[in-house]
């Protein structure tokens, strides 16, 4: 059996104790099992407003990005470059745009975590979804920032990835983030899908209320207002 793995280890205990009981083994101390089932303390509990604040960065930022480089590099850019629209007009459009759909798919989502798979939802919904929307808002201005000068899909495709991969392994979403080195806690802290995950969560699960999640939020609104300046400093039309 494989030692570094937890559950060979408990297989081998069972077998084990087959065996001896098997060659007259008795128990010096009886014990007796109670079975306790608690709502928000499976997997699929912990998985689920990680896979909904995933879902909400990546929509956020491929929908976002592609659409620019897309609308660039089919010079639709350059015809609205003449219009009496500004770049932050423009760029706040596509951020409205994506937060109008996002209630219906978070409609969906937590419809679908909480009547079918049993997900508990013991925090407010009102301010789940603000989180859920400063978060879209964080990760479409991220989009801005990465499609601000891109000209090629290729192109967006690769930064895209170079910026959500990283989270996609840090940032919580399959397993604890606190699983990682200390030294690094610093660094996944402050990455936007940790904080996004980590207010969903505690919302979802524990209850938590406004006053418990504001460093989430705070981290979420930094990445939100830099991005966005950012992007509306280096925008190009061409």
């Amino acid at each position: 059996y494989d030692a570094a793995r937890p559950e060979a280890r408990i297989a081998r205990q069972l077998v084990d104790d087959l065996l001896q009981r098997a060659r007259g083994r008795q128990d010096v101390v009886p014990v007796k099992e109670v079975t306790v089932r608690e709502r928000g303390s499976r997997y699929i509990d912990f998985f689920v407003p990680g896979l909904l604040a995933m879902n909400i960065m990546g929509s956020s930022i491929w929908s976002l990005a592609f659409a620019i480089v897309t609308q660039r590099n089919k010079k639709v850019l350059k015809r609205l470059a003449a219009t009496p629209m500004s770049r932050m007009e423009y760029l706040l459009s596509f951020v409205l745009f994506r937060l109008i759909f996002l209630v219906l798919e978070i409609a969906i989502m937590l419809a679908f975590g909480s009547w079918v798979l049993d997900v508990p939802i013991r925090g407010s919904i009102i301010t789940l979804v603000l989180v859920a929307l400063v978060g879209a808002a964080s990760f479409g201005a991220i989009g801005l920032l990465l499609s601000s000068r891109t000209k090629t899909v290729e192109g967006i495709s690769g930064l895209a990835n170079f910026v959500m991969l990283p989270m996609w392994i840090f940032s919580g979403v399959f397993f604890s983030a606190t699983n990682f080195p200390a030294a690094i806690q610093p660094v996944i802290q402050a990455l936007p899908l940790t904080a996004l995950v980590n207010g969903m969560r505690a919302i979802m699960l524990q209850g938590a209320g406004l006053g418990t999640v504001w460093p989430q939020l705070a981290v979420l609104g930094a990445y939100l207002v830099v991005s966005l300046l950012v992007a509306l400093r280096i925008f190009r039309w061409q």
